[in-house]
C-alpha cells in the first residue's frame, strides 16, 4: 500500500496561508510603487518643501487632522439616529481613531471599517445597524468625494477637463440613484452579506436597514451634506499647504486631483494604500501642472496626518487595554483586542 503524502497548508487550500501571502504580495507591491516614487522624484526638494511649512500651517494642519475623525463621528451619530439607534458622540470618535490605527495595517485604505463596525456592533447590541450605516456613509462618502472634484477637473487643462465631464456625469447618475431609488443600496447590502464572512447571517437585515429607514430623502440628503464636509475638511488639510506655499495652481490640482487619489487608493492592492496613493499624488497632480517635488510633499502630508490619527488609535487601544469591559452610556462592552475575550468573532482572526 503506497502511502499517502501529507499536503502542505498550500495544497489543502489553508486559508491562513493564503491570508499570508495575500499580505505578503500587497507589502511588495507597496514597496515596489514606493520605492520608484521616491527613485523618480527628488526627495530632498520634497523635504524642503515641508521643512518651510510656517508654524501656523502645522497647527492648521494637526487641528484639522483631527476635525476630521469628528465630523465623521457626527455623520456617524445622524446615520445611527435615522435607524432608531442612539449613539453619543464620544465612542463614535473613539470607534474612527481605533479604525484609523488598523487602516495603517490592513489592506487598501478603508480596512479600518471592519474594525468600527464591529466595535460599534458590540457596543449597540445591533451588529446589522452598524454594518448598514458603515456601509452606507461609506457610500455616500465616495459619491461626495468625487463630487468634490468636480469644479477641479472643470478648471484643468486638456485630458484631465475631459475626465471632468465624465466624472460629472457619473456623479450626477450616482447621486440621482441615491436620493430617489432604494434598490441600489439593497443590492450593495446583500452583496456585501454574500461577500464578507463578517456579516454572514446579516444580509436581510442590512437590506432592510438600506431600503427602509435610510432610504427615505431626509437620511440621504443629510448623509451627503455631512460627507461634503467631512471631505472638504480632509481636503482643507491640503489645501493649508497650498496657502502656506502661496502656489494658486496647488489649489485646483488638490481640490481636482486628490479626490481621484484618494477613491482609487480604496482598491485592495497595497497595505494601507501605501505605495499606490504616492503614485497617484505625483501622477495625478502632475496633470495639473504641480511639480512631482510638490505632489510627493502633499502625499507625505497626507501619510503624516493619518500616522497621527493611527497613533491616537492605538493610546485608545492600549487605555481600553486587553479586553477590559468599558462603559457608554452605562452600557458594557469589550474592548476591541486582536485575539477577543469571549470567543466571539474577530475581524483579524
Amino acid at each position: 500500500m503506497i502511502a499517502r503524502k501529507k499536503k502542505g497548508p498550500m495544497q489543502r487550500n489553508d486559508p491562513k496561508a493564503h491570508r499570508a501571502l495575500n499580505h505578503l504580495a500587497k507589502a511588495l507591491f507597496s514597496s515596489l510603487l514606493l520605492g520608484l516614487v521616491l527613485w523618480k522624484v527628488p526627495v530632498q526638494t520634497a523635504w524642503h518643501h515641508l521643512r518651510d511649512l510656517s508654524l501656523t500651517a502645522l497647527i492648521s494642519i494637526v487641528f484639522l487632522s483631527f476635525a476630521f475623525p469628528a465630523v465623521a463621528a457626527m455623520r456617524w451619530r445622524r446615520v445611527l439616529h435615522h435607524l432608531d439607534a442612539p449613539s453619543t458622540w464620544s465612542p463614535l470618535l473613539l470607534d474612527h481613531l481605533v479604525a484609523s490605527t488598523y487602516n495603517m495595517l490592513l489592506p487598501t485604505s478603508i480596512g479600518g471599517d471592519v474594525v468600527r463596525a464591529w466595535r460599534c456592533g458590540r457596543r449597540i447590541d445591533n451588529p446589522a445597524h452598524a454594518w448598514s450605516t458603515v456601509l452606507f456613509e461609506r457610500l455616500v462618502g465616495i459619491i461626495a468625494l468625487a463630487l468634490l472634484s468636480v469644479p477641479g477637473l472643470m478648471m484643468a487643462p486638456g485630458a484631465m477637463r475631459t475626465l471632468g465631464w465624465v466624472v460629472a456625469a457619473v456623479v450626477a447618475g450616482a447621486v440621482t440613484i441615491l436620493l430617489v431609488a432604494p434598490a441600489p443600496l439593497r443590492w450593495a447590502g446583500k452583496l456585501l452579506a454574500s461577500r464578507a464572512p463578517a456579516v454572514a447571517g446579516l444580509g436581510d437585515n442590512i437590506a432592510t436597514d438600506l431600503s427602509g429607514p435610510l432610504s427615505r430623502l431626509a437620511p440621504r440628503l443629510e448623509t451627503m451634506l455631512w460627507s461634503l464636509l467631512y471631505q472638504a475638511v480632509g481636503l482643507g488639510i491640503l489645501l493649508v499647504v497650498a496657502v502656506d506655499w502661496g502656489q494658486s495652481e496647488a489649489l485646483g490640482a488638490i481640490v481636482g486631483g486628490v479626490p481621484l487619489a484618494l477613491i482609487l487608493t480604496m482598491i485592495p492592492i497595497s497595505i494601507a494604500g501605501l505605495g499606490v496613493r504616492e503614485s497617484l499624488f505625483v501622477v495625478l497632480l502632475g496633470k495639473f501642472g504641480l511639480e512631482s517635488s510638490q505632489s510627493l510633499s502633499l502625499a507625505l502630508i497626507w501619510l503624516a496626518s493619518s500616522l497621527l490619527l493611527a497613533l491616537s488609535g492605538a493610546v485608545v487601544i492600549a487605555i481600553e487595554g486587553g479586553g477590559k469591559k468599558r462603559k457608554w452610556n452605562g452600557r458594557r462592552y469589550p474592548s476591541f483586542t486582536m485575539g477577543g475575550d469571549d470567543g466571539a468573532w474577530n475581524p483579524l482572526r
